[in-house]
């Protein structure tokens, strides 16, 4: 026979597992990296039920918290899955940054046609894109920042109580910063390989005028992508910083925004 008291202790940590994969399970779903479609649904929920299980015995969440209505369960649900689409849409725009330079480089460099898809948002990107995009989800891993959202994740049931955000004013304002910073951002890591493409196309047109037999149609696009390609092959030295400075940025600005959804 089941003892009573083992059935209600039982029944106690299921509800707060549950509490803390309403959470989980859609930043999970949402973060870089791990929010990728190449990364298969069985993946992502076996992860979302292991951070669970392992957070629950030292959050503090309790089985009260669980709305006894329906329309007060959905609210719950909506209200989490807002506080976790806040923090990865802030946290991937470092990523989308990636590809918003590459894109924009791909096309002065006229290999606007030339896209491939990308697994990781699930859009056509440009090949100059896809690379700098591996190349910054490699640094994201080497210096550990998937830890970031793990420990913001950990810390977040300290700040936020489960059920309960706050949007103010000062939360679209910090989204709408991290924005603004990304579009600057785009612009210095394409810097040095899009000022040598213009100069090339500078030079380019004072040879149309001076030479006129050289057919710089043909000449010109491989040219082009050639010396987009050695610049950015070179400003990979600037690129990894930059890159580093951003996340640790991205570090200390993540645990403000998730505290500041607590009210």
């Amino acid at each position: 026979m089941v003892d009573t008291a083992l059935l209600n202790w039982t029944l106690e940590h299921f509800l707060v597992v549950v509490i803390v994969m309403i959470r989980v399970g859609p930043l999970i779903f949402f973060m870089p990296v791990t929010g990728s479609r190449t990364v298969p649904s069985q993946v992502k929920i076996l992860v979302t039920v292991a951070t669970a299980l392992v957070l629950a015995p030292v959050v503090p969440v309790h089985s009260d918290q669980l709305p006894q209505s329906v329309l007060g369960f959905l609210i719950f649900i909506l209200s989490e899955l807002a506080f976790a689409g806040i923090l990865a849409v802030f946290a991937r725009m470092v990523f989308d940054t990636v590809q918003l330079a590459g894109q924009m480089l791909g096309i002065q460099m006229g290999m606007g046609m030339a896209g491939v898809m990308d697994p990781q948002f699930g859009f056509q990107t440009s090949l100059v894109g896809q690379f700098w995009n591996v190349m910054a989800i490699l640094i994201f891993l080497a210096i550990n920042g998937h830890h970031l959202f793990f420990k913001t994740l950990t810390e977040s049931f300290f700040w936020v109580e489960p059920g309960t955000l706050h949007i103010t004013q000062a939360t679209f304002e910090g989204v709408i910063q991290g924005a603004s910073r990304m579009f600057f951002m785009a612009v210095k890591i394409m810097a040095p390989a899009s000022a040598a493409v213009f100069f090339s196309h500078v030079a380019m047109g004072i040879i149309a005028k001076t030479v006129p037999q050289i057919p710089i149609l043909i000449v010109g696009m491989p040219l082009n992508i050639g010396v987009g390609f050695i610049f950015v092959g070179l400003s990979l030295t600037y690129f990894m910083p930059l890159m580093i400075n951003h996340f640790e940025m991205l570090g200390r600005l993540l645990p403000k925004l998730a505290q500041g959804l607590g009210g």
